[in-house]
């Protein structure tokens, strides 16, 4: 079956079809919950009890069924040692916010700031570009290298395209492409981010790289006059390009096009479905994602009636990014002081700050094996004529994908 029925004709906005891969819900009908209701996804599937957002007590929370762990619901992380204190360590004085951003000479403490600044008070004020994200990037590109194309730091440009929503989005500037969270109207947080991950970025040298590029290289601009995205290459990032993989040198003014082209892995979305998640009797802008076999395989990070909206285009495919180390948390490290410090694995956003002591599950370990490098992060496309548009960011466990027998493409993202 085709993922869609196309037309000749323009549709109307009744005839829009969404897309197949996606469950949608009985009722999009909002419904009070009283104190002792627990959440479910959009299917009836019950995720945990919610407790108050002050306490931290285990016999606060209750376990999760089977049946919702396998479809991804909330677990717990280590113990409350994670949460007991709100004290930072003494890492943390280089972390705060208030860090003098004169003083970054590299990407791994650039990339931790552009985090903060974008997710903190850029995107949630919609103040871009405001004068403090002109000043911040006019530095960060003087000390640590690169520029920013789109908002996006292209030393770091694989950590970069990994940002998603933190709460609803909407399209702002018809302009701005929409691999970057400049086109949109909303704010934003960057929850793979390894810079910002104690318990990845506290790893020994000696235990390799964290973070793993899937793509050579990314181009910005048209075919005949393309600029390479110069992506840093440096010890303090922890980044492992595939081989064949050169930084290269010089600038170009085509870096100014909105058009974003590489070759990458791919699969089709038809099969797959989507179910809401809940964090505490709320939505959270991060849904499981589930296979044609009805096994929960990953995650898309984003409301799952967003990515169900109605829409005439398509077909919609996954395509394959990078992937982050996986590092069980460590008991004794304490919450950190900045709210875009996260734990390992998908973090939870409560509005506010990444959730320290808690964490999304990713996939059913009855199907799917665990491991250090098993999660893919993978961008959900959809095409428009002859370019693609960003869907949303999503992590699929790597069986699952190689289940789906991926192939290489071209893909002209806009």
């Amino acid at each position: 079956m085709s993922l869609f029925v196309m037309s000749t004709d323009p549709p109307s906005s009744m005839d829009r079809l969404s897309p197949s891969w996606i469950r949608r819900s009985i009722s999009r009908t909002s419904k009070s919950q009283d104190a002792d209701s627990r959440p479910t996804t959009s299917n009836g599937l019950l995720s945990p009890r919610p407790t108050t957002e002050s306490s931290n007590s285990d016999e606060t929370r209750s376990e999760p069924s089977s049946t919702s762990r396998r479809r991804g619901s909330v677990r717990e992380m280590v113990n409350r040692l994670r949460s007991s204190s709100n004290a930072s360590t003494s890492s943390n004085k280089s972390q705060s916010q208030d860090q003098d951003i004169s003083e970054i000479e590299n990407w791994f403490y650039g990339f931790r700031r552009y985090n903060q600044l974008v997710s903190t008070t850029v995107s949630p004020t919609q103040e871009y570009p405001s004068q403090e994200f002109t000043t911040a990037s006019k530095v960060l590109t003087k000390n640590c290298g690169g520029q920013f194309l789109h908002g996006l730091p292209e030393a770091a440009f694989d950590f970069s395209l990994l940002w998603c929503p933190a709460g609803q989005l909407s399209r702002k500037h018809a302009e701005e492409p929409t691999w970057s969270w400049t086109a949109y109207a909303g704010a934003v947080n960057f929850p793979f981010d390894p810079t910002s991950c104690p318990d990845v970025y506290t790893t020994p040298r000696s235990e390799g790289e964290w973070f793993r590029s899937e793509i050579v290289n990314l181009h910005i601009g048209p075919e005949t006059a393309q600029y390479t995205v110069r992506r840093e290459k440096c010890n303090s990032l922890r980044i492992k390009y595939p081989p064949y993989f050169h930084a290269p040198r010089g600038s170009d003014a085509s870096a100014e096009s909105n058009t974003l082209r590489f070759t990458t892995s791919m699969i089709s979305a038809e099969g797959f479905t989507a179910e809401q998640l809940h964090y505490r009797g709320r939505e959270i802008p991060c849904s499981t994602l589930i296979n044609e076999k009805e096994q929960h395989c990953g995650v898309i990070m984003d409301f799952e009636s967003s990515i169900s909206e109605p829409s005439s285009t398509g077909p919609y495919e996954f395509v394959l990014l990078s992937r982050n180390l996986r590092r069980e948390p460590a008991t004794l490290t304490r919450s950190p002081v900045v709210n875009t410090m996260h734990p390992p694995g998908t973090p939870i956003w409560n509005g506010e700050r990444f959730i320290w002591d808690e964490e999304v599950i990713d996939f059913d370990d009855q199907h799917f094996e665990a491991g250090p490098w098993k999660m893919l992060n993978v961008m959900l496309i959809k095409w428009v004529g002859e370019y693609a548009e960003r869907v949303a960011i999503a992590r699929i466990h790597e069986d699952a994908w190689l289940e789906r027998s991926p192939a290489k493409k071209d893909i002209v993202l806009r």
